[in-house]
């Protein structure tokens, strides 16, 4: 479990250090996950070397929610204002991404 989770954290570490070195206004995990995303395709390590420390962090994920919540409450005062645009954007954007992954996946159906 140690080792798959040294694993994870350093794929974690070269996005971040990516993000550092070239300035780029994205997330390092972001980088760090299309990193060690492609690791595994390319079979440079195994799905089970990752696995049980990936399934431990999967298991708790909803803990790593909790710091976003107590941030939105921060700035309760900007959501009370701006609510109805929130909603508004929120619901747009989900019927954007619904539509979008259908005709996706029908187009990828059809072949």
């Amino acid at each position: 479990m140690l080792k798959s989770l040294c694993y994870i954290f350093l794929f974690l570490i070269l996005g971040e250090f990516i993000k550092y070195l070239f300035n780029i206004p994205i997330a390092g995990n972001i980088f760090g996950m299309v990193l060690i995303f492609l690791a595994l395709k390319t079979k440079l390590i195994k799905l089970s070397t990752v696995k049980p420390a990936s399934d431990k962090l999967l298991k708790y994920m909803v803990l790593f929610f909790v710091p976003y919540g107590v941030g939105l409450m921060v700035h309760f005062d900007v959501l009370k204002e701006h609510w109805l645009s929130i909603i508004l954007v929120v619901i747009a954007s989900t019927v954007i991404t619904l539509y979008v992954t259908a005709f996706t996946q029908q187009r990828l159906e059809k072949k």
